[in-house]
């Protein structure tokens, strides 16, 4: 005769509670898994807007316009005080030559039109200014008003399009982390009340049965541990239903890759993430039911 391990017996029992209230079980993983669901569209979301960001962040330029009559040296010196500035990420000079090359090169099919006229070079040099963000430039302004290299300053401009493009997706971003701790939320409260709901199902069903192992001396622990386990049961599945959506809401896309190189979340890790979070909530829930409904149905004494 084979003997059955206490473990595989909880795991039949746990089984047996989830297959014996099928619709009910059925019903409380595929809308768990559909929250999860929504969380993990809403985190791609997030990881793309976030990247989007940060890539707009590096085309938005500072250009900052230098008077004629600003030496090497005293621009030099200011290209080193600003890459020494925390927001600043990089800095490049650009002569009135070089300024003029840059716009000849733009029309290289026609002749200089100043020379041509005998005009002197009206391109004036300037810096180009690299931010961690745009919300940086006001700073970098602030700092370059009040410096002592302010009398080399003729004007500056921002790429304002892109500038508005980013505070946009800044919103965006800043919209969609709220939106994340209140999907989160929604799942923990969510996931406790319909695992609740389940596992009281299961105590109801499977009264007399625990009345008759109270009777027989059976410890609470072995009451308890068959209905933690079913909740438990309930979040592995409802994960494995979420990420099932995931992939085939991705399918066809190249988004898979680029979210792993971007966020550094491979599908695996979110795997991971989500069972420990999802079976540690499915627990608590499971743990509240059991207690609060056992007791409540004196099944259980108050020792």
């Amino acid at each position: 005769m084979r003997i059955r391990s206490p473990f595989h017996r909880l795991i039949r029992l746990s089984l047996q509670n989830v297959s014996r209230n099928l619709l009910l079980s059925t019903a409380t993983t595929l809308m768990l898994g559909l929250i999860l669901f929504i969380l993990n569209v809403i985190l791609v979301l997030n990881v793309l807007t976030q990247s989007s960001l940060q890539e707009l962040a590096q085309k938005i330029d500072l250009i900052v316009y230098l008077t004629d009559d600003a030496d090497v040296y005293q621009v030099n010196q200011l290209v080193n005080d600003l890459n020494k500035q925390p927001e600043v990420l990089t800095v490049t000079y650009t002569s009135k030559d070089d300024a003029l090359k840059q716009f000849l090169n733009l029309y290289p099919d026609q002749s200089d039109p100043f020379s041509q006229y005998g005009i002197a070079n009206p391109l004036p040099g300037n810096l180009q200014i690299v931010t961690e963000s745009p919300e940086d430039h006001t700073t970098v302004l602030s700092y370059l008003q009040t410096s002592p290299y302010a009398p080399l300053l003729l004007d500056s401009e921002s790429s304002g399009e892109n500038q508005e493009i980013a505070s946009r997706l800044l919103s965006l971003t800043l919209f969609i982390q709220k939106l994340i701790f209140g999907v989160i939320l929604t799942f923990v409260f969510g996931s406790i009340l319909m695992v609740m709901n389940a596992i009281h199902l299961s105590i109801y069903t499977r009264k007399t049965e625990i009345q008759i192992m109270q009777l027989v001396g059976a410890r609470p622990g072995m009451i308890y541990a068959p209905f933690l386990f079913e909740g438990a049961i309930y979040a592995v599945l409802a994960v494995f239903v979420s990420l099932f959506l995931l992939l085939v809401f991705l399918k066809g896309t190249a988004l898979t890759s680029y979210l792993s190189w971007n966020s550094g979340m491979t599908p695996l890790a979110l795997l991971g993430l989500e069972l420990v979070g999802s079976i540690a909530v499915g627990l608590l829930a499971s743990g509240l039911a059991t207690r609060t409904y056992l007791k409540r149905s004196l099944i259980l004494d108050h020792s």
